[in-house]
Formats: structure tokens, C-alpha cells, sequence
């Protein structure tokens, strides 16, 4: 018989249910084996079996057997007590489980994030609902138990959870991210942070936390951080004196300051961020100078970093323009206005040639030493002695120059004047051809401001020959006394002539100083003495052709009508001769000013058409007019008598064809062009056209009176306004001249502080009393003439004195006509204080000059004078 097993806890480790389940029924089969033994045992020994001579031994086996099945019995009981007190232990750890499981489940349910816990394995042992919100819309299948975590990151791009092209976000699922956490996007545009923790057992716990608002906060923070930094940029740039811009890597404008857009003409609220930048500088004043220096230096982009040049812009300022390289791959451009430093520059040089003029017409050796003892400078007179050319001895070392030997001679007193001692000697020198030579040398200290000696001037002169002289003439005075006093006379009469010489020079330098002088004088005296005369010519001038129009009024014969209007005519020519000389006159005198104001151009242009559609049909030419409603600032009437010159040269040189007059507009100013189908010019005479007495040949035989000084005062003109004029031609099809107006503005025109009175219309002038002030008799009886046949009653008056006798007689104008310059000191103006003085109310004036100042303009608008200058056309009067 064998012993049954039993069932055992070892160090109170609870077996489970299955394994103890499977104990017990092996302990009961055993058991139930033991007693079929038994009963076997028992029945043989009732039978007979202790007749045998071993029956008692088979009985003790017997007893002894059922003493084991009694033992067994008993360890068989204590067993099942045993298990079942096991089953009560695994029931009440199994309950345990539960509700450690359901306050886990409650737990991390609590938690907003989503959470998800992996076994060794990595495969999904629970998880949140936060986690599977995530999944829910998604149709992938997530199964605790059997999804592992690799899957995630492929299931989240095959459903479509995040984007397809974010490998970092799939690999963040799949959790195979950055060690620690890594935050990645979803494809609803969510920020999710993914954190991971291992457990003790070997899992692994995976925290996705929605960081969204908090990068939408970071990035409203850095969006204002950036606008700080933009506006703290600007306002650093804004303090610059240069202009500066800010370029990207791409090209695009990343900060500018108020000196940038004004060079680039314009506002800084128009520009926009990131625009190209050589779109800018090309469309701007800058960008023909700009593309022309491309041209000139191609190893240099003006539009890209490490460039630096100085360009001269139409206005003549000259622009230093620097570019920077940044680290990440931008440039910063400076443009600085260099314009006085160029302009100094200039006379420096300007000064050095004179000086080189003059120190190259002296004999002696003039140059300047500077602290290194280098020469800064030297006269021509180095050539000739040192056989060297001048530009190779400037910037060589003193001890170069003179060899070692002479240097030492010379030292002591080079040092002496840079002491701030000046020295004269005289030295005999060896020269670099081998001849010996003496010298009279004299060295000068050259000091600073704080009187530190900076250099040297250096004069040096050959006197060998007086030397030897005086030599031979030592020699001979120990032999012949007699020679000795000759030779001296002779030395006497040749040191005479040399200072008479020299005397003489001085003399004729004052000479042509004086000249000079008396050369300017008589410049300026010619130009105010034209001036004067054309204004004295234009009075008459102004009579005769009011007393034309007035002849030409009346009814004549048929012969006096054809004298009248050749007489008109031939003053027309007088007085366009005459203005083109007095223009030109004051033009050179400086007496032109400009007055510019913001204005509408077609104003200006639409006048200018009907005076020369007129002209042109008489000439049997076409004329062509596009209006304009553009608003440009300059001053309109220098600018109409600029386009008017235009045009009486478009209508003089074309013989068939028409003449266009139109606009253009331009990103920083206005091109206002006159264009032709003329002779043309050719193009090396393209810029002689704007020289004086420079003409043309025409084909019109009535055009050759012209003086050749139309395109001269064209220039001069567009000189004082500050505009610039081209042209462009080809011979035998026309020409176009072209004036660039800068654009104006009229809400910044200021407003006149005098309320401007109206004229009365041009119908109404019928019956009206006007009175004319002007102290020129034949001016006077024109002008009575002329407005008495255009129905007005006139009152004439030649001084102050006659003005208050008309006016103490009851005098009340409707219209006022006053010369600007009477008698004496008085002009218009003090005429109209009389009338403001003695008049209830000062009636429309009209002012007639030939002073064309701005000041005049200026006062004349200021007071609401209308004005007209001489000599007066009856059309222009009357309008």
C-alpha cells in the first residue's frame, strides 16, 4: 500500500482554485482505494485465512493496513478543512481584487487626461474612456488584452487620427517618441503631449494630456512678443539719421524706418510685410541709378548683401548704399545722404588740383611731409630732380627718397621741425644720377588743433648755381678786384631783374584778379541791365499792342486791316524775343524763385490745349489732348511756361503730322510729355539741343526768327522747380520731351487766410466801371481804348495823388486794374490800401507786372489779387 499525498501551503502561499480542486480529488481516489483494500483484507481473514499458519500475520498486516486507511482518513479531513478555509482566503482576495480594480478603474476614469496601462509585453491592459473618445469616431478596433501599443501609431494614420505626413506623430503613438514626452499634432489640429512611466512590474503607463491651449497661449505670446519687437525695432530704426531696410532670406522687406520710405517715395502704412524689396528700390528713384550701377559693377548686386558704393541720384545728392549679410541668410541695407561730405570731397580736390596748379608753375620743391616721414604731397619739381614720377614719391618714406647717406645728413633737422622747431638750411645733396647739387631747405611744422605737430612743409631750392657763382666770383677776387666788382654789378642787375620779375608776376596776377572782378561785374551789371531793359521795353511793348487789338476792333478797310494784323503780328515776334531775353536774363540773374502748391494738372494742361489747338490748326498740324486727373505739386505757372516752350518748338519743327500732349503716371512722380511728328534729332544732339542760341533746321520759313533759347529756358526752368526733363527722338519720325512733376496732395494745400475776390464774369463786362492805375500815358489811353469797345465805363489814374481826386469825387469801381510798379517806391499794393481805406468795399483787383519773383505770387494770392504779367494779351485780359 501506498502513502496517499498531501495537500501543502508552503510559506502561506495560496495555491488557486484549479490546482486545489485537482488535490482533493487525488486525495479522494486514494482514500476510496485504501478502503476497497480494507474490505478485501477482511473478508480472506472471515474466510478462513486464519486457519493458515500465516493467518495471523496477514491479520496484523490487515490491522496495520487499516490503521493507515484511519490516518489517511484523518489527514484527508484536515485537508478539506484546509481547503476550504483556502477558498475563503480566495474569496475574499478575489473581492479585494474587484474593488482594487473598480477604485483603479474609478480612479483613472477621474483623470481628464487619457490614460492607457501596458503589460511587459506592451499590450493593452485598461485604459480610460478619455482614451478611447480619442477612438470612438474613428472605427478602429482598441481591445484591452489583445491591441498592443505598436499598433497605435499605425491604426491613428490608417483612421485617420492624425496626419499621414507626420511621421512624428505616428511614431509618438506607437511609442517610439522622444524619451520622457514629445508633444505632436493631431489631424483635427489638436496639440497632444504624450508622457510615458514604466511600472514595477515592467509595464509601462502612457499619458496623453491635450496641450492645445496652451499652445495657442504660447503662440498668441510669441505673436505679441514678435509685434513687440517689430514696433520696438521700428522705433530703434526710426532714431537712425540713415535709411534703413530689413531684408529676409527670400528678398521681403522685414522692417523699414520713415528715412527708407521716403527715399523710396512711399508711405510706410502702403508697404506691405514681406514685399520683394527689388520690386521697391526698382519702382522708386532709386532703382534707374540702382540698375545703371548694376551695369557698371556686375561683381557688386546692388540688391544683396555685402555691397557698399555711393550712388549720385537726378536730384544730385549723393547715397552712400551699404549692405550686411545677417546669420540667417538676410541683409540689412543703409542708404546715408553723403551728399556734404561728396560736395567737400570735391572742393578738397577741387583745392588740391589749385594748389598743384600753382605749386607746379614754382621752381623750388614744395611738399609736405607727414608724422611717418612719408610725402603726402610734392610738386612737379620732385620729377625732375629725383627722375621719378610724382605719384611714385607720394607715400615713399623720406629715407627712401634721399638713400641712407643723405637721409642721415638730413635727420637732425627733420627732427628739429617735428619738435615744433622750424629750420632753414643749406645742404649740399647727392642726387640719385650722381650729381651734387646745393640746397636751401626750409622745413615748417604743421600742427593740429591742439597743437601737436602732425607733419612737415618742406620747400626746398636749387642754389647751386648762385653758390658756384659766388664761388667763382671769391676766387676771381683774389686775382682781379676788378672782376670780383663786376661780376658783383652783374649779380646785382640779375638779383634786380629777378625781383622785377618777380614784381612783374604779382602785378599781372592782380592784374587778372582785378580782371576777374571787373569780368563778374560786368556780368551781373549785363543781367540786371537786360533785365531793366526788357522790363522798359515791354511798356511800350504793352501799349502798342493794346492799341493794336483796339485798331484791330474797328472797322477798317480791307489794306489797313491787313497792316493791322501784320503789326500785330511783327509785336508778337517783338515781344517773344524780347520775353525769351528777359527770361533768360533773370533765369542767370537768380531772380526766378518757385512757389509751388499741390494742384490739379488737367487745370493747367486743358488751358494750355485750347491756346495751342488754335495755333497748331493754323499751322496745319493736328492736336491731341488726354486729360488727367492727376494732383501734382510744383509751381503751375513756371511749369506752363516750361510746357508752353514744349510746344511752340513741337508746332515750329513739324511740318505734317499732329502734336500730342498727354500724361503719364509713374509710381513716384508724373511724366507730363509734348510729342511730335517733326524732323527729330539725332542723338549725339540730344543734350546740345538745351545750350543757348541752339536751332534747329525747320521747314517753316516764319520760324526762323527764333533766338535758339526755348530748350535753354526749358532747362534753367527745371532747375529752379527742382523737376527733371528728358527726350527722346528719332530723326525724320518725331520727338517727345518728357518733364517728371512730383505728385502732390490737395487735403495739405493750406488754405488762404484772406477770402479771395471773384472777377466778374466774362458777359458781364458790359456796362462796367473799371478803374486803371498805371503811370505810363500811352498804357493808360491803350487800355481806355480797349475796354471802352468791350463796353466798360474807364477811369484812369496815373498816381496817388489823381486816385484821390477821382475817389473824393465819388468814384466807386466794379473792377480795379493796377500796375505793380507806379512812381517812385509805390506799387499796386499801396494803391489798394488806398482803395480798402476809402471804399466801403475794395472791389475786384486785377495786378499787372513784369515781375515774375515769388514773393510777388505769394503776396498777390495772399491779398485775393488775380495777376498778369506783361506783356498783356487782349484774350488773356479779357478771360
Amino acid at each position: 500500500m501506498s502513502d496517499a499525498p498531501s495537500l501543502k501551503i508552503v510559506g502561506g502561499t495560496e495555491k488557486s482554485n484549479e490546482a486545489l480542486r485537482a488535490e482533493l480529488e487525488a486525495l479522494r481516489y486514494e482514500n476510496q482505494k485504501l478502503k476497497t483494500i480494507n474490505d478485501v483484507l477482511v473478508t480472506r481473514v472471515e474466510m478462513g485465512w486464519g486457519n493458515f499458519s500465516a493467518a495471523y500475520s496477514s491479520f496484523q498486516q490487515a490491522a496495520g493496513l487499516t490503521e493507515q486507511v484511519a490516518s489517511k482518513a484523518r489527514a484527508l479531513q484536515q485537508t478539506r478543512s484546509q481547503l476550504d478555509e483556502t477558498q475563503l482566503d480566495l474569496d475574499r482576495t478575489q473581492a479585494e481584487r474587484d474593488t482594487s480594480q473598480q477604485r483603479l478603474t474609478d480612479l483613472i476614469e477621474t483623470i481628464p487626461d487619457a490614460l492607457a496601462l501596458f503589460d511587459q509585453g506592451r499590450v493593452l491592459v485598461l485604459a480610460n474612456a478619455s482614451f478611447f473618445q480619442f477612438w470612438r469616431h474613428t472605427g478602429a478596433e482598441i481591445v484591452p488584452g489583445k491591441t498592443r501599443l505598436t499598433e497605435l501609431g499605425r491604426l491613428a494614420v490608417a483612421h485617420g487620427l492624425v496626419d499621414r505626413r507626420s511621421r512624428t506623430a505616428e511614431r509618438a503613438m506607437a511609442g517610439r517618441g522622444p524619451a520622457g514626452s514629445s508633444v505632436f499634432r493631431m489631424a483635427d489640429g489638436r496639440w497632444l503631449q504624450l508622457a510615458e512611466r514604466a511600472t514595477a512590474d515592467g509595464g509601462l503607463v502612457v499619458v496623453y494630456t491635450d496641450v492645445s491651449n496652451v499652445k495657442s497661449e504660447e503662440g498668441a505670446q510669441l505673436a505679441r512678443a514678435e509685434a513687440a519687437y517689430d514696433t520696438l525695432l521700428e522705433s530703434m530704426l526710426d532714431n537712425l539719421p540713415q535709411g534703413v531696410a530689413l531684408v529676409d532670406s527670400n528678398g521681403g522687406l522685414r522692417a523699414c524706418n520713415n528715412k527708407f520710405c521716403e527715399l523710396i517715395g512711399i508711405p510706410r502704412g502702403q508697404l506691405t510685410h514681406n514685399e520683394a524689396v527689388a520690386s521697391l528700390l526698382r519702382a522708386s528713384p532709386l532703382g534707374e541709378v540702382l540698375d545703371a550701377a548694376e551695369g557698371l559693377w556686375c561683381n557688386c548686386d546692388p540688391y544683396s548683401a555685402d555691397c557698399q558704393r555711393e550712388l549720385v541720384l537726378h536730384d544730385d545728392r549723393v547715397i552712400d548704399l551699404c549692405s550686411n549679410a545677417l546669420a540667417d541668410g538676410g541683409y540689412v541695407m543703409t542708404f546715408t545722404d553723403v551728399s556734404e561730405r561728396s560736395r567737400t570731397a570735391r572742393l578738397i580736390r577741387e583745392g588740391e588740383q589749385r594748389l598743384r596748379l600753382m605749386t607746379d608753375a614754382l621752381p623750388a620743391l614744395i611738399g609736405y611731409i607727414n608724422r611717418d616721414e612719408c610725402y603726402e604731397f610734392a610738386s612737379r619739381s620732385f620729377e625732375e630732380w629725383y627722375d621719378r614720377p610724382r605719384d611714385q614719391i607720394e607715400g615713399l618714406g623720406l629715407n627712401v627718397l634721399l638713400g641712407t647717406l643723405e637721409y642721415a645728413k638730413h635727420q637732425p633737422f627733420v627732427n628739429k621741425a617735428f619738435g615744433g622747431v622750424a629750420v632753414s638750411f643749406e645742404i649740399e645733396q647727392t642726387l640719385p644720377d650722381g650729381r651734387q647739387c646745393i640746397f636751401t631747405k626750409s622745413y615748417v611744422p604743421h600742427r593740429d588743433d591742439n597743437g601737436d605737430v602732425i607733419g612737415i612743409f618742406s620747400l626746398e631750392q636749387d642754389v647751386s648755381e648762385q653758390r658756384r657763382t659766388a664761388s667763382a666770383l671769391k676766387h676771381a677776387y683774389r686775382h682781379m678786384e676788378q672782376r670780383v666788382f663786376e661780376r658783383t654789378r652783374e649779380l646785382s642787375e640779375l638779383n634786380d631783374q629777378l625781383h622785377a620779375e618777380v614784381e612783374e608776376r604779382a602785378q599781372i596776377e592782380r592784374d587778372l584778379l582785378e580782371a576777374t572782378r571787373e569780368a563778374r561785374q560786368a556780368s551781373e551789371s549785363k543781367v540786371k541791365f537786360m533785365a531793366a531793359a526788357g522790363h522798359d521795353l515791354l511798356q511800350p511793348l504793352n501799349a502798342a499792342r493794346l492799341f493794336a487789338s483796339a485798331m484791330l476792333d474797328e472797322e477798317l478797310a480791307e489794306p489797313v486791316q491787313r497792316l493791322a494784323g501784320s503789326m500785330s503780328r511783327s509785336l508778337d515776334d517783338v515781344e517773344s524775343i524780347i520775353t525769351t531775353l528777359v527770361d533768360i536774363s533773370k533765369l542767370e540773374a537768380g531772380v526766378v524763385e518757385a512757389a509751388p502748391e499741390s494742384f490739379c494738372i488737367n487745370d493747367l494742361l486743358e488751358m494750355l490745349a485750347d491756346e495751342f489747338h488754335v495755333l497748331a490748326r493754323d499751322a496745319g498740324l493736328g492736336f491731341e489732348y488726354k486729360r488727367s486727373t492727376a494732383v501734382v505739386h510744383s509751381d503751375s505757372q513756371l511749369l506752363a511756361r516750361i510746357l508752353r516752350n514744349l510746344l511752340t518748338n513741337a508746332l515750329r519743327y513739324t511740318e505734317k503730322g499732329r502734336v500730342v500732349l498727354g500724361c503719364r503716371r509713374r509710381a513716384d512722380c508724373l511724366d507730363i510729355e509734348v510729342a511730335d511728328t517733326g524732323i527729330g534729332i539725332e542723338e549725339d544732339q540730344l543734350q546740345l539741343i538745351f545750350g543757348e542760341f541752339q536751332r534747329a533746321a525747320s521747314g517753316r520759313a516764319l520760324d526762323e526768327r527764333g533766338l535758339g533759347l526755348g530748350l535753354a529756358i526749358v532747362d534753367k526752368l527745371s532747375g529752379v522747380l527742382g523737376c527733371r526733363v528728358s527726350v527722346r527722338s528719332l530723326p525724320s519720325q518725331g520727338s517727345i520731351f518728357t518733364v517728371h512733376v512730383p505728385y502732390g496732395d490737395l487735403s495739405t494745400r493750406a488754405a488762404s487766410t484772406i477770402e479771395t475776390i471773384d472777377l466778374p464774369d466774362i458777359d458781364k463786362l458790359w456796362g462796367q466801371r473799371v478803374l486803371v492805375v498805371d503811370n505810363d500815358p500811352a498804357i493808360l489811353e491803350g487800355m481806355e481804348n480797349l475796354l471802352q469797345r468791350w463796353g466798360c465805363e474807364v477811369v484812369t489814374a496815373r498816381n496817388l495823388a489823381e486816385l484821390s481826386k477821382r475817389l473824393a469825387e465819388g468814384l466807386e469801381p466794379t473792377l480795379t486794374i493796377l500796375d505793380y510798379q507806379l512812381d517812385g517806391q509805390v506799387t499796386g499794393f499801396d494803391v489798394a490800401n488806398v482803395l480798402r481805406e476809402q471804399l466801403a468795399q475794395i472791389p475786384p483787383v486785377l495786378m499787372i507786372t513784369a515781375n515774375y519773383s515769388r514773393d510777388l505770387r505769394t503776396e498777390a494770392a495772399r491779398s485775393g489779387f488775380a495777376l498778369l504779367n506783361k506783356p498783356v494779351r487782349p484774350h488773356k485780359l479779357r478771360s
